[in-house]
């Protein structure tokens, strides 16, 4: 018995429920859509302007007064749409692009709501204005430089490259009235490069400036970039030893040389330090000291590594060779002609029948050398094909280490096959 009156009180309570449950859901279908309506004040709603910064550029025309303009107004509509309404959900559009000429215009303005707003469902009980008047001047425009003011010193060992510093754009295009673009001459970035050790690559605010070096408000004139990218090349600064590497064969060794020396030993240059990174020198040439007859000026051009700045102003230098006074030269007319590197079917035949050969040495050892000691040999590997060929020629000295030849030489001949 207790549980069937257990069973009818919590019946009782779950009919209780589900009616208060119907009630609401059908209060809340009244409320929204039986006119259950109330309304709500939105207060200095901006307005926008459609056209302001395109249609009436393209026209070389421009809106000066209007465009601060804001609306109060009262709203009307299901207290379920104006309740979730925020002025932030509300735009007031005015259509600029059917005007063609300055002058003072009234200008009425759309309502805009959120799009699951049915616009239909709200409608304006009041507002502070139905038009807004707006005027239209015409666009001046004036191109003006950008100048980059450069303050602080960089670190030491290092340079800024004043001459490669680049500002993107290196001019500005202002528009707006004319009596406030008129007075701008320039465009101002400050640069600080107080202890820089590296280049500065980013974007710059800046300030315009008139023709007294004051400060131009920007703020009814419009201008083509925000802001100003400036490249400013910070290098470190490196001292260089210039080098020569020398090719020795036996009475052209360094040994056989008095003095060699060069006329600038070292120069200054500067770049991004990655560049400079393990670069202790530079090497002008490398000179075959069996081409050289005799005591010798060379002029050598200096290459600087890619990517830096030689500061010291130094392009070339002289090499100078001096031979020890002990060496001298003779002459040997030399027939003992030979070829390495033919293939099995190819046969050689010599057109240069003999060579003048000049050789250099001490003064003793090259007086016991004769002309039996003296081979000539070419090498004709890199001969494939049957025919005639001026090839370079090697000069071997027999059993005399510290005698050989000078200068360049090459034997005409013909290959042909088996």
């Amino acid at each position: 018995m207790v549980t069937g009156r257990m069973s009818d009180k919590t019946n009782k309570l779950l009919y209780i429920g589900l009616s208060l449950l119907i009630a609401v859901i059908f209060w809340f279908f009244v409320d929204s859509e039986q006119g259950h309506n109330t309304t709500q004040t939105y207060y200095n709603i901006p307005v926008e302007f459609i056209g302001e910064t395109d249609t009436l550029p393209s026209r070389g025309l421009m809106l000066t007064t209007g465009a601060d303009a804001t609306v109060d107004l009262e709203l009307r509509g299901p207290r379920t749409v104006i309740s979730d309404l925020s002025r932030e959900d509300i735009t007031l559009q005015v259509d600029l692009t059917s005007i063609t000429a300055t002058g003072t215009f009234s200008m009425t303005y759309d309502l805009l709501l959120p799009d699951e707003i049915p616009r239909s469902s709200v409608t304006t009980e009041r507002a502070s204005r139905s038009t807004i008047t707006v005027t239209i001047e015409e666009l001046f425009e004036k191109t003006v430089p950008v100048k980059v003011s450069v303050a602080g010193e960089v670190a030491d060992g290092y340079i800024y490259m004043a001459e490669g510093m680049i500002a993107e754009p290196s001019e500005l295009t202002l528009s707006g009235r004319e009596e406030d673009v008129d007075q701008v001459v320039s465009a101002q970035v400050m640069l600080d490069l107080s202890g820089a050790t590296s280049s500065v690559n980013q974007e710059f605010d800046y300030i315009l400036l008139d023709g007294q070096g004051n400060e131009v408000s920007g703020e009814n004139i419009t201008v083509s970039s925000r802001r100003i990218e400036i490249s400013a090349p910070v290098y470190l600064v490196k001292t260089l030893e210039l080098t020569v590497d020398f090719t020795e064969s036996p009475g052209s060794a360094l040994e056989d040389l008095q003095d060699w020396y060069l006329g600038v030993t070292s120069i200054e240059v500067a770049g991004e330090a990655a560049n400079l990174e393990g670069v202790d020198d530079i090497l002008l040439a490398t000179v075959d000291l069996s081409t050289l007859l005799s005591d010798t000026e060379m002029p050598l051009e200096i290459t600087i590594p890619a990517g830096c700045v030689n500061i010291s102003g130094i392009t070339s230098t002289t090499l100078t060779i001096l031979f020890k006074d002990t060496l001298e030269t003779r002459a040997f007319t030399v027939s003992n002609i030979s070829a390495i590197g033919l293939s099995q079917t190819q046969n050689f035949s010599r057109m240069t029948t003999s060579v003048e050969v000049l050789l250099r040495g001490d003064a003793q050892e090259l007086e016991q050398v004769t002309a039996d000691d003296i081979r000539i040999v070419v090498d004709l590997t890199p001969y494939e094909d049957n025919g005639t060929y001026s090839v370079p020629a090697v000069v071997l000295v027999d059993g005399h280490s510290n005698v050989g030849a000078v200068g360049t030489y090459s034997v005409a001949c013909r290959i042909t096959s088996s």
